[in-house]
């Protein structure tokens, strides 16, 4: 049939029928989705002859080769991969392949196979001829679930991020849970790295947290834990206000400094008006929520006998007593936070205000700037944190901050996780236990049964070196200690601080402490 070389088709499309290669070699047998050149499946297997070496071809209803001509050099159905043989990826039996003739002159003589598209990642443990078709027909595609957003490109689900490679990255993708993932600086070996195995285009894929894993790393700056340090940090230490103190100046208009002082101990309820960031001087106190604690008066006194008085009554409160002469005496719990300050009839004649110059603005401002508590007090109003504590004090941490060295020096890690670590030796057995057989039923990997039954028994747990450390040196440290009360007679039970009923302890707790029995060898 005369071929146009201006009008030739190099790739068509068609199902895998056949995957199992008795050659090994990933070639595969198809049947076509469409005429090819108005030659059809059933022209092309007329094409085959009836009888080779005097045997007979076909199967009985003419539909295909017999099992014995079947992957041979007659068989036009079977293609082999374009990919080289050291890439090793098999389609399975209904899925798309893409084949193609390098000379269309020759059909059926030389012909090679790739692997055909895919729908979405969350189906490539099998997907059927027909779904990957349609996808890439452009007129007939069918919207597959978005795993990422189209606009900033972040994944739908942050649980999803991780389990497939990204642009950047260079992948070799199993159909299953199991990748390798080379990036620029790492190569990532994965078994179990999703919760679920990619075969609905429409279920959520999520990243599975105990997947076990090998990671060889080339880092370009190499960290150094150098220990850790204590640093002190200070906060804010907001506490609500127990009990305030307002002093009360009641005729300070009188012209011969002869004045009428009252002063009030009032307790206070928890509110956030009433803490010590925020209950200022000319904070409003309502009266509902003063609790009247103690109260004094005095009449016709001077203002040095005002701002003693004050003075006073502020420093007894602290003291926990307040033992005013002709006054009864009250102890005092609890108090602190203290706050104490003019009344609001009083501090309104030094408020910037109309009052300024006045006489009385004179004589409040006087006694207001001496009103102190050791060195708090601004202008007759100030704080007590704590007892002989004035002012707002900070709260006080600890911290244990970890000391980092950095250095621009290449550092390579090799990094293995899963529930559990087996290292195994061909050469090494445990005396006291069977050696394990690696022999070739285990070539191809080892079962769990396996696993459980041979491996596990016949291994033993890693040591924790840290943990084996602390033991030896409470043991050293009672070794070093101990003694007896008479020479043949055993040990005092303490020695150097440490308690043979300790140590005891912590040998029955070796197993688990000392031992790691997820980490095992043989």
């Amino acid at each position: 049939m005369a071929i146009n070389q201006y009008n030739r088709k190099y790739i068509w499309t068609a199902v895998v029928k056949e995957n199992e290669d008795p050659l090994m070699l990933n070639r595969v047998r198809v049947r076509f989705d469409s005429p090819l050149d108005s030659i059809n499946v059933q022209s092309i297997l007329d094409s085959v002859p009836d009888k080779y070496n005097n045997k007979s071809t076909k199967n009985d209803d003419n539909t295909d080769l017999l099992p014995e001509f079947k992957w041979s050099k007659i068989d036009p159905f079977c293609f082999l991969p374009l990919l080289p043989i050291f890439i090793k990826i098999t389609p399975k039996i209904g899925e798309s392949v893409n084949i193609l003739w390098p000379n269309p002159e020759y059909k059926f003589q030389e012909q090679y196979y790739i692997q055909g598209t895919f729908s979405s990642s969350l189906t490539i443990f099998n997907e059927n001829s027909e779904a990957s078709r349609l996808f890439a027909t452009r007129d007939r595609i069918i919207e597959s679930p978005l795993l990422k957003n189209k606009e900033n490109f972040r994944y739908f689900f942050e649980s999803t991020k991780g389990v497939f490679p990204e642009p950047d990255d260079v992948a070799l993708i199993g159909r299953g849970t199991c990748d390798i993932i080379v990036k620029n600086n790492d190569v990532l070996l994965r078994a179990g790295k999703s919760t679920t195995k990619p075969d609905n285009p429409f279920q959520q894929i999520s990243v599975k947290k105990t997947r076990s894993f090998t990671q060889l790393s080339d880092f370009d700056v190499r960290i150094t834990d150098l220990g850790t340090e204590s640093a002190i940090k200070l906060d804010e230490n907001i506490k609500y206000v127990n009990t305030l103190v307002e002093w009360k100046i009641v005729n300070p208009e009188n012209q011969y400094q002869q004045f009428s002082l009252v002063i009030s101990l009032y307790g206070l309820p928890q509110k956030q008006e009433y803490t010590t960031k925020n209950l200022k001087i000319d904070t409003d106190v309502l009266s509902i929520d003063k609790s009247l604690i103690y109260t004094i008066s005095l009449n016709n006194i001077s203002t040095d006998t005002l701002i003693d008085t004050i003075n006073t009554f502020i420093k007894q409160a602290n003291d926990g007593q307040i033992n005013i002469p002709t006054f009864p005496i009250i102890d005092l719990s609890n108090q602190f936070p203290l706050v104490f300050r003019p009344d609001s009839s009083t501090y309104k004649w030094v408020k910037v205000s109309t009052s300024t110059g006045t006489s009385e603005y004179l004589k409040v401002k006087e006694v207001k700037e001496k009103i102190k508590f050791k060195t708090e007090g601004d202008g007759g109003f100030g704080l007590i944190f704590d007892k002989d504590t004035p002012g707002q004090q900070p709260l006080i941490r600890t911290k244990e901050l970890k000391k980092i060295d950095y250095q621009l020096l290449s550092t390579t890690y090799n990094i293995m996780g899963a529930d559990k670590l087996l290292m195994l030796s061909h050469e090494s057995k445990i005396p006291s236990k069977q050696a394990i057989n690696l022999d070739s039923t285990t070539v191809g990997g080892i079962d769990q049964d396996y696993i459980v039954r041979n491996i596990l028994p016949n291994t033993d747990p890693m040591v924790r070196g840290d943990e084996l450390m602390k033991f030896l040196n409470l043991i050293v440290q009672f070794l070093i200690a101990h003694t007896h009360p008479l020479a043949p007679t055993p040990p005092v039970p303490v020695g150097g601080g440490v308690k043979v009923d300790d140590l005891l302890q912590q040998l029955q707790n070796a197993s688990n402490t000392i031992l790691n029995q997820y980490i095992r060898i043989n």
